[in-house]
């Protein structure tokens, strides 16, 4: 596969000293080896080896040739070693750094898909503000973040991206439910439950509600993110989510999302992130190209 053979042949041959001794380890003729050479010599048009009596010597070609197969070999080791890993990724751990909106909802629904598959690979979740995610993850303390809004950083990158805009989240039995959009005026005359100043929802309802001139008086003002879904279920009640914070429920039918229509309400920016040079266990490289294709699946 991929040439290997040729470049087993060679190497063995080398370490060997001869190609009697090459075939000998490799179990094959030496003739077979001795054709495939010189097929590669009269394609580089230059010897690779000087016959002395009793072993072999590479040439100055020979030498060049051989620092590449070597690495072409240990290259070729590690993409079986990967491919080997597709099937199980081993018993790693994925370290995930988050925020209060995807820690209840897509982070949950991109790792429980993900043990689903590798049901050894164990997860850290920790939910936490902007400033500390990104804190964490610069001190080697997570493997990935996933958040709302992050600030730009030298040491981090961006894996992935998507703009998402805020919505009403309500009860299928809600008033607005059967709306295709809503305005922050319709949802102001509901009981409204907000996430608190620490979120950067809070901050970015505040803003479109000063400038649509809309007042919105919450009876409940919360860090949670459940207790936000949970007093939903009156069935009176309106909270401001994006797609990504209620995937799983609006997939069940259990919640319903809808845009707000309103042009003073801004899109938010849902980043997948990880330090700048990390390397990664193959569990996280795994768990982040999936995350990737999940964030695509919330794009309209």
């Amino acid at each position: 596969m991929l040439h290997a053979r040729i470049l087993t042949y060679l190497d063995t041959a080398v370490r060997a000293g001869s190609i009697r001794k090459a075939a000998a380890r490799l179990g094959i003729a030496a003739s077979s080896i001795s054709r495939q050479i010189a097929e590669l010599e009269r394609e580089l048009g230059s010897p690779l080896f000087e016959h002395l009596p009793g072993h072999l010597r590479l040439t100055a070609a020979g030498e060049i040739l051989m620092a590449h197969v070597r690495q072409t070999l240990k290259e070729h080791d590690r993409a079986l070693a990967r491919i080997e890993d597709l099937k199980s990724p081993g018993s790693g751990q994925v370290r995930i750094a988050t925020m209060n909106g995807p820690v209840g909802g897509f982070v949950p629904h991109a790792v429980m898909e993900f043990a689903g598959r590798f049901p050894q690979v164990r997860f850290t979740v920790q939910s936490m503000v902007a400033a500390e995610l990104v804190a964490t993850l610069k001190a080697g303390e997570a493997d990935v973040g996933i958040g709302y809004n992050l600030p730009d950083d030298p040491r981090l990158t961006v894996v992935d991206s998507l703009e998402v805009r805020l919505g009403a989240v309500v009860d299928p039995h809600h008033p607005l439910a059967r709306r295709a959009g809503v305005r922050l005026a319709d949802c102001a005359v509901h009981p409204i439950v907000l996430a608190d100043g620490s979120s950067a929802v809070r901050r970015l309802i505040h803003f479109a509600a000063a400038r649509s001139r809309s007042e919105l008086t919450p009876v409940i003002d919360t860090n949670s993110i459940e207790l936000i879904k949970r007093s939903l279920i009156d069935g009176e009640t309106v909270t401001f989510l994006s797609p990504a914070d209620v995937v799983e429920e609006t997939a069940a039918g259990r919640l319903v999302y809808l845009p707000l229509t309103d042009a003073s309400v801004d899109s938010q920016t849902l980043s997948i992130v990880q330090r700048e040079g990390a390397v990664l266990n193959f569990a996280v490289t795994l768990f982040i190209e999936q995350a990737r294709r999940r964030l695509a699946d919330l794009m309209p």
